[in-house]
């Protein structure tokens, strides 16, 4: 494997986590925990372009079944961990969430390399099919209606967990 290849691989895992991470935290959270209906059917990654050797934008498309009222996330950004170390940064766009709906959604992110890792971290870590040591914290804005909506801070989230559930 070459190293571009290597680089478009860890490239590809960082922006499914990154990506992954934000909806499933948003859907958890701010009340609508009490909702165990909603449900993220698909995942995928449709698109994903480097910034640089320290930079991934990406394209994601996300499958919910929503049976309970709409929502939006908004403000989403968060710092993605392995094994207790920053290891990127990550934001996304707003998110609209229909009510009574399944759909499927795009999700655009960006996420950034912590200053500190390095591209053989990157691609040793790209190599590896496990989530294990990955955690997350994420903070967001949620809104129900046309409120100012409630901010939202989750910390230590353990992806692999959220991915198994």
């Amino acid at each position: 494997m070459n190293i571009q290849n290597c680089i478009r691989s860890a490239a590809r895992k960082l922006a499914l986590i990154a990506s992954s991470v934000i909806l499933m935290a948003g859907l958890n959270s701010c009340g609508l925990s009490k909702i165990k209906d909603i449900e993220v059917t698909s995942f995928g990654l449709e698109s994903y372009s480097l910034r640089g050797l320290r930079s991934v934008q990406a394209k994601v498309v996300l499958g919910v079944d929503n049976p309970s009222i709409g929502f939006t996330v908004t403000d989403l950004n968060g710092i993605l961990k392995y094994n207790g170390e920053n290891f990127a940064s990550y934001t996304a766009d707003s998110i609209r969430v229909e009510g009574k709906c399944s759909k499927v959604y795009d999700l655009n992110c960006t996420a950034t390399l912590s200053d500190g890792v390095s591209l053989m971290q990157l691609m040793s870590i790209a190599g590896n099919r496990s989530l294990e040591g990955f955690t997350t914290d994420v903070e967001a804005r949620l809104h129900l209606g046309k409120g100012a909506g409630k901010k939202i801070k989750l910390k230590n989230l353990d992806i692999q967990k959220m991915m198994e559930e």
